[in-house]
Order: structure tokens, then C-alpha cells, then sequence
């Protein structure tokens, strides 16, 4: 399933996109989004223009907790049976997945490539780039 999420620059804040629409009043492209309680009966709801809001699209894979992953989480490798901590966090971007599998080699310049090993429940979402860029640094 094709699924996206959005941060909103101007509101720091993770929403759930819902559509993404190309035949709205404004040229070009229309994201709509919920702006609380992430879809629940009585969000709010609100198209944006894209301006301020970066998509992040759903990779398919699910950490060791059973949370979808998206594009821009920083996630750090674990044994998945203690669930102790491997490696270094590395963020998720375009190129590091495919069809729902990991793609290990070259993830980031700071660290952790294996080629040919793939760890998609082995790994837990422990924040993202927007609300937590320190969990990259060394």
C-alpha cells in the first residue's frame, strides 16, 4: 500500500496525510492532511499547497515494535530477540529499501552498510530527522 505522512515546517508537527490530489483550485499538486488525533471522527482537516511540508512516503517495512516505517525516521539496528542495540542509527531515505526490503550498502557515510543482510524487524524507529536530528550525530 502507497501511504504517506507530512511535516509541517511551520508547525513542527508529523500530520497523516489522507489524499494527495492534482485537480485541486491551486496549480499543481494538493496535499490534504488531518491536522489532530491523526484521522479520527472529528479531526481537522486541511489541503496544503505544499508549501512548508515535506511528504514522506511509507517503505513498507515495520520495526521491531510493529511501527511503519517512513522515509526520514532514524532507526538503530537491534538484535531482535533482546532488542539490544547494534550499530549506529542511520536515517531512512530514498535508496535504502526496495519492495519492502533493506538495502544495507552505503547508508550512510557515518556508518553501518552490510550488503546482503536484510533486517527489517530488526531495527526500531527511534525518532526522525525533523524532531531529532541529535540522535544522528556521532
Amino acid at each position: 500500500m502507497i501511504k504517506f505522512r507530512a511535516w509541517d515546517n511551520l508547525l513542527n508537527k508529523m500530520l497523516a496525510v489522507y489524499r494527495i490530489s492534482f485537480d485541486g483550485p491551486v496549480d499543481g499538486v494538493q496535499v490534504h492532511c488531518y491536522l489532530d488525533d491523526r484521522g479520527a471522527e472529528g479531526s481537522t482537516e486541511y489541503a496544503y499547497d505544499g508549501d512548508g511540508l515535506i511528504l514522506e512516503q511509507f517503505t513498507g517495512l515495520k520495526d521491531v515494535n510493529g511501527n511503519e516505517i517512513y522515509e526520514g525516521d532514524i532507526v538503530q539496528p537491534v538484535i531482535s530477540y533482546t532488542k539490544r542495540n547494534i550499530g549506529k542509527p542511520f536515517e531512512v531515505k530514498k535508496g535504502n529499501y526496495v519492495y519492502g526490503k533493506w538495502i544495507a550498502k552505503n547508508v550512510s557515510s557515518k556508518g553501518f552498510g552490510v550488503d546482503g543482510y536484510y533486517f527489517s524487524n530488526e531495527i526500531k524507529i527511534i525518532g526522525n530527522v525533523h524532531a531529532n536530528p541529535e540522535l544522528l550525530k556521532g
